[in-house]
């Protein structure tokens, strides 16, 4: 019962419950990124989850990323790249006329990032 309680007490439940501004404020408040279109908050665990979603505007986090970040640390600021070829991962930024910007990930971790 005790395992229970505390899951259904944990900042992601409770963010996901509150929903809108309030759960944003958890969510943040436990170091995650508030997606409002998914109403979910999503947290440093979304890249071994395997999904870290799309963002309308990743390049908003993107200087929060230093070279050798996990691959973990680069999905979870930028979310799931729009396109990955070889240790070139894109992005696409805005819309309707998206930018793109790119990040180099080699054995899983960030050498270099252009951010916009």
């Amino acid at each position: 019962m005790g395992t229970v309680a505390l899951a259904l007490f944990s900042p992601p439940f409770m963010a996901a419950i509150f929903g809108g501004k309030a759960g944003g404020q958890v969510c943040q408040w436990m170091g995650g990124k508030w997606g409002s279109v998914r109403n979910e908050c999503v947290t440093r665990a979304c890249y071994a989850a395997g999904d870290c979603g799309f963002w309308l505007h990743p390049g908003k986090w993107c200087r929060d990323l230093r070279t050798g970040d996990s691959i973990g640390e680069v999905y979870f600021r930028l979310g799931n790249p729009n396109k990955v070829e070889g240790n070139t991962y894109t992005w696409f930024d805005g819309k309707p006329d998206p930018v793109a910007f790119t990040a180099i990930i080699e054995n899983g971790v960030l050498t270099s990032v252009n951010c916009l």
